[in-house]
């Protein structure tokens, strides 16, 4: 269970929730400012102390199938055998259909909505999530054959 866990899309997404917060946070100019980004950065921090550990733990569990902490190839991508190849294969080419045609439209509405101060990270992070989303049920549909 702790391998299909640390593959999961959920954990880079939830990172990049993080830091999307971790930014939105900084950005907004409150009195409590310094205290909610410390508190922002005190998660972030523990999310990846707790990842770096069950990276660990699964690396020595499961000595034949380790996980890189910062490889180039993203642990979701389970490409063991020809058919995980495939299934790997089709979710990135699901992915890249949604960037052709997410990317036109969020550069349209980073110019439309220029005036609002966030709106490019807002939209960047929109962009983000999308592409985990599309990957996971990607994945999950063509799992099920």
């Amino acid at each position: 269970m702790l391998p299909n866990i640390l593959r999961s899309p959920f954990i880079p997404m939830f990172s990049y929730l993080l830091i999307l917060g971790f930014l939105f946070i900084s950005m907004i100019g409150t009195e409590n400012n310094q205290s909610m980004v410390r508190v922002c950065l005190l998660i972030l921090t523990a999310f990846t102390l707790v990842w770096v550990s069950l990276i660990q733990l699964n690396n020595q569990k499961y000595p034949e199938s380790k996980i890189k902490y910062l490889g180039a190839i993203p642990p979701e991508f389970q490409e063991m055998d020809e058919g995980q190849q495939w299934v790997t294969y089709k979710a990135c080419r699901s992915v890249y259909i949604y960037y052709s045609y997410a990317l036109p439209l969020i550069v349209g509405l980073c110019f439309a909505l220029s005036n609002i101060k966030f709106m490019p990270l807002l939209l960047l992070g929109v962009l983000g999530i999308g592409q985990y989303i599309v990957y996971w049920f990607s994945i999950r549909k063509l799992k099920q054959f």
